[in-house]
Parts: structure tokens; C-alpha cells; sequence
């Protein structure tokens, strides 16, 4: 019979022996996945980020022992009367939160084909138009920004598979997606989170320097500059702190393309549309609940073949802009906030100007727009298509970033008009198209979009 002390020490044995084994296993299948990522990099051509390729534990002793980071430290423990050490641990939980965790295998083997399902499930994923020629001759080695307009939660998708051949992007995310399972699955898509109207200098000093490194380095990325959704459709004043943080970064050569993005059926619009009219918002239950029954209704009307989907999904790329030739050579980094500000304005102006000419002119918002257009109510289908014609006529002639499909004017009013029929925006009585008064809110919302496009036709 075995004494019980020896039990005790096979139970012992075997969890040391487990332990090892689950090193020894995460080792092997750590390299199994880079070495198959890598390969898929080299099939596919695309460029990867400098800064979430690095190991995120290196990375955060790099930021940590970073001499500008420390120097901020020391100033904001002799300016709040707390010792260095405390505020090292507060900088190590901010680039724990900050820093992203970089996956290949998750964003070009299971990423990129899950979002291609998603977003083409719902959607006809389009480029409208692209300055090819100009993209394609920014040097290799410049530091690359997107910068977009937020329609949806869905742009990070949209604009992240579009380039999936191309480039990886490292989005700046907000603290909306800072939930399980969205979390983890941001990281490893290598976004970083940015925490808004929080306070705190010490904050705001750790994400400069990642921001600036990244920058620095080449890392391609992607930002918002309205910061946040657009509740109204509009586009919206543009934020000036990653922009800031950018331009203070040292780069070579650091260039802005604009990305303008836009849908003909925003999923979150009734959301938005809610808290633009100052209604409370709704709580997370109603909101799991909402969502929850859409959904079931979505999986409903796939089941019994009576889906359609939402309409195009579209984004342009635009010139890009050196922010060198912008700036006419200033250097913001010799520039207090006060001397700086109004030429960051300024570049944030030129910046919002360009994205706003290469928001795509969709369908239903075309429609839309006609419709809100029109000094009739109620007009017929035959009025409204006769007016949009001589809408897009205008538009074409003027260049403006129209997205017509199949190239033709009459099948971008068949599919505005049907996405907002099946939506009971505008609804059919006795030939002619009414728009109920509830519904009112939403329809603006997608003429808002276009509004500062198409308002150049007027004077046509």
C-alpha cells in the first residue's frame, strides 16, 4: 500500500509537470502561429506596423524607461506632492490599458475573413474612388495616417478590411469596446484604447509618447476626427489632441489620406438619431434587449428568405497630405500650446475640409436628400426620380464623389428608394411617397450626411 505522504507528492510531481507542459505548449504554438502569420504576410504583400509587431511586455518597458515620460513624471510628482513611485505604478496600469496586443493570425487568417463575412452579409462593400496614383507614391518609409469621419461603429471594420492586403492599421478605440469579448479581440487586431474627457495629465503624458513612438516609427493608424459618432449625421468639428500628439512625433515625413465613409443604412442610426434629439439614453438592459430582438428578426427573415441587405457601404480614398508642405515647414515641437494652437486649427480645418469632399454620396442618401429637396410634401415616384436625375447630373458635372452602381443614375434611385420603403421612412399612399412625421428624424439624419455636397447643386 502507498504511504499518503507519496500521494501527496505525486499530486505534487504532476501539477509541476503540467505546469511545464503549458509553458512548453504556449512556447511551441507561439512560433507555430508567427511563423504561419509571417508566411501568410509574405503571400499576401502587406505591410506591418513597427510598433504592434513589438512584443507588448518589451514595448512597455521601452515607454517605461522612455527619458521624456520620466521627466513628466518627476514634474507631476513635485507639482501633486506624490512620490515617484506611486505615479510609476499609475503610468504602468495606463500603458497596460493603452498598449495592444498584436495578433496575426487573428487579424489576417480569422479578422480579415470574419469581417468580409459580416460586413458583406449586410452590406455591398464598395471603394467609390481612390487617389491611387498619389497613394502609391508616398515613400515606404513615411508615417501614414487615415483619417475618416464616424458614421458607424462598423468603419473600423469597413476600412481595416478594405486595406487588409495592403497595410494594418492601429486604430484609436474608444472606451465603448472596452468589454468582453471586444477587448481582447481590438488588441489583437492592434488598436489601442484612448479613454475621452479623461483628466488626468499623467494619462494624457503616457499616451502622447505611445502615440509619438508609434508615429516615429512608421506604425500606420487610423483616427476619427470628430472623436466620437455623429449624432445628427453631420460631420463634426474636428479634435485637435491626437492630432497634436502626431504632428509633435519627429516624423520624416508624416502624411494624412482622407478617408471619407459612408452607408446606406447606418445599424445604430435610430440610436443616434435618439440622443441627437436629446432623449435619454437608453439603458444597457433595453439596449441588450433591443438589440437582441433585431437581431432574432434579422436571423428570421434570413431563414425564411425574405433578407435584404442593408444597401452599399462605401469609402473613398483621397489625396494625401504631407503635413510638411501643410505646416509650410513649421515645427510644433518648438511651439508652446499657445503659439501652436492656431496652426493646429488651421491644419485640422484643411484636414476636415478634405475628408468632408470625400464623403461618398450613397444612394439612399441621395434619395434622401432629393426627397428634403423638393417644395412638394408628397411627390410622386415619377417626380422624385426626375428630380434626383437632375440632381445627379449636377453632381457629376461638379465632380463630386457620387457612388452610383453599375454606373447608372436610374438603378441609384431603385436602390435608395427600396432600402427606405423597406424601412417605412417613406411609405406609399395613392402614388405618392409620404414621409411620417416619426420618422422625420431619421431621414434627416441621412440627408445631413451629404448635405454639404449636394447643397452645390442648388445654384446649378
Amino acid at each position: 500500500m502507498i504511504p499518503r505522504h507519496w500521494w501527496w507528492f505525486l499530486a505534487l510531481a504532476g501539477l509541476v509537470v503540467l505546469i511545464l507542459f503549458r509553458r512548453i505548449f504556449r512556447r511551441a504554438l507561439r512560433r507555430w502561429s508567427w511563423r504561419h502569420a509571417l508566411r501568410t504576410r509574405r503571400e499576401l504583400g502587406f505591410r506591418l506596423n513597427p510598433v504592434t509587431v513589438t512584443r507588448k511586455q518589451r514595448l512597455k518597458l521601452d515607454l517605461l524607461a522612455d527619458p521624456e515620460l520620466r521627466a513628466r513624471i518627476a514634474e507631476q510628482a513635485e507639482t501633486s506632492g506624490r512620490d515617484e513611485a506611486s505615479l510609476l505604478a499609475d503610468v504602468s496600469l495606463y500603458l497596460d490599458e493603452i498598449i495592444p496586443n498584436f495578433n496575426l493570425i487573428t487579424t489576417y487568417t480569422f479578422g480579415k475573413n470574419l469581417a468580409g463575412w459580416l460586413l458583406r452579409t449586410c452590406y455591398r462593400v464598395r471603394i467609390g474612388r481612390s487617389a491611387e496614383a498619389a497613394l502609391n507614391r508616398i515613400p515606404r518609409d513615411a508615417s501614414v495616417v487615415y483619417v475618416m469621419n464616424h458614421r458607424s461603429n462598423a468603419d473600423y471594420l469597413l476600412v481595416a478590411f478594405l486595406l487588409a492586403n495592403r497595410v494594418s492599421i492601429s486604430y484609436a478605440v474608444g472606451e465603448w469596446a472596452r468589454v468582453w469579448p471586444l477587448e481582447r479581440l481590438f488588441r489583437s487586431f492592434g488598436s489601442f484604447f484612448v479613454r475621452r474627457r479623461f483628466r488626468d495629465p499623467l494619462y494624457h503624458a503616457v499616451l502622447e509618447r505611445y502615440v509619438q513612438r508609434a508615429v516615429a516609427q512608421g506604425t500606420t493608424q487610423g483616427i476619427f476626427i470628430e472623436g466620437g459618432l455623429s449624432r445628427d449625421g453631420r460631420l463634426q468639428a474636428p479634435k485637435l489632441g491626437l492630432l497634436d500628439y502626431m504632428l509633435r512625433a519627429g516624423a520624416k515625413d508624416l502624411v494624412f489620406i482622407p478617408v471619407g465613409i459612408n452607408y446606406d443604412r447606418v445599424v445604430e442610426d435610430s440610436n443616434l438619431v435618439r440622443e441627437s434629439l436629446g432623449k435619454p439614453r437608453r439603458t444597457p438592459l433595453a439596449l441588450i434587449r433591443r438589440t437582441s430582438l433585431w437581431l432574432l428578426g434579422l436571423v428570421w427573415r434570413g431563414a425564411t428568405r425574405r433578407f435584404h441587405r442593408f444597401g452599399y457601404a462605401v469609402a473613398n480614398f483621397g489625396q494625401p497630405i504631407h503635413a510638411q508642405a501643410a505646416l509650410e515647414g513649421a515645427d510644433l515641437r518648438t511651439l508652446d500650446w499657445e503659439a501652436r494652437k492656431p496652426l493646429l486649427e488651421a491644419f485640422a480645418d484643411s484636414l476636415a475640409r478634405a475628408l468632408g469632399e470625400e464623403v461618398p454620396i450613397t444612394p439612399v442618401a441621395a434619395v434622401a436628400w432629393a426627397y428634403r429637396s423638393m417644395n412638394d410634401p408628397a411627390p410622386g415616384r415619377a417626380q422624385l426620380r426626375d428630380h434626383l436625375l437632375d440632381v445627379f447630373a449636377a453632381a457629376q458635372e461638379r465632380g463630386l464623389p457620387l457612388y452610383l452602381p453599375r454606373g447608372s443614375f436610374q438603378r441609384a434611385f431603385d436602390v435608395g428608394l427600396r432600402v427606405l420603403l423597406l424601412r417605412r421612412i417613406l411609405v406609399p399612399e395613392d402614388g405618392h411617397l409620404l414621409l411620417p412625421a416619426h420618422k422625420a428624424p431619421l431621414l434627416d439624419y441621412y440627408v445631413h450626411g451629404v448635405d454639404h455636397l449636394l447643397e452645390k447643386t442648388r445654384s446649378h
